[in-house]
């Protein structure tokens, strides 16, 4: 059985992917505690996590804020992880590693096993299984530095924000382009890998730049 914290932690994360709390909305572990029927004790211990994944940023003697990102963050963290990535990925090619891909394969089995995807509850299966998927492969590459720099930029509430923007056939080009990764990798394949990797993030990138635009979003300073 899930603890307090924990309760508190699961229904807070759920606010803020389907945006009861929006961006940058001021969360106070007062009001919070009222809301969830809990003390602020297990709120603190939620919202302490939920600041480490990036879901949101607290503030000392002010509170905690949604996360918010600007077009210009967006372009940033895409561009970077593109760069490092495929960087990961060509490097994990060189020396492929049996169990982590099957590890990647599992969360490939898990995250289509959840397709089409169109709710929250399995849009979250398959951003939990996508998170698992690149850290594993980041792992395999080696790169201590590199996958530092990675898990500050991969954070968990963009992933699953970005996989709502996706159509289904977009999703599906998504796990597909992981499947291929994984071939790419047990090859060998360093430019195959790269080139797969290098798609992936850009296309991520594109779909999440046009929902944006879409919703009127521009160019605020970061």
């Amino acid at each position: 059985m899930a603890t307090a914290w924990e309760q508190a932690y699961l229904t807070l994360r759920r606010r803020l992917a389907d945006g009861t709390y929006p961006p940058g909305s001021h969360l106070r572990e007062e009001d919070l505690a009222a809301q969830l029927g809990v003390s602020r004790t297990p709120v603190r211990e939620a919202l302490r996590r939920l600041d480490a994944e990036g879901w949101l940023r607290v503030v000392p003697n002010q509170g905690a804020f949604a996360a918010d990102w600007s077009q210009r963050d967006i372009e940033e963290i895409f561009d970077l992880r593109a760069l490092l990535e495929t960087h990961a990925a060509e490097r994990a090619a060189t020396a492929p590693d049996r169990s982590a891909l099957a590890v990647m394969e599992a969360a490939c089995d898990e995250a289509e096993a959840s397709l089409p995807g169109g709710d929250l509850g399995r849009l979250e299966v398959i951003s939990d299984a996508n998170v698992r998927f690149h850290q594993t492969l980041w792992e395999m590459s080696g790169q201590t530095r590199c996958r530092a720099i990675l898990a500050s930029l991969a954070v968990a509430p963009m992933v699953l924000k970005n996989f709502q923007n996706f159509d289904k056939a977009g999703l599906r080009r998504s796990l597909d382009q992981h499947r291929e990764m994984v071939a790419a990798i047990a090859a060998g394949d360093t430019a195959w890998a790269g080139a797969v990797m290098r798609a992936h993030v850009r296309a991520g990138r594109a779909v999440f730049l046009a929902a944006m635009a879409q919703r009127g979003i521009g160019r605020r300073a970061a």
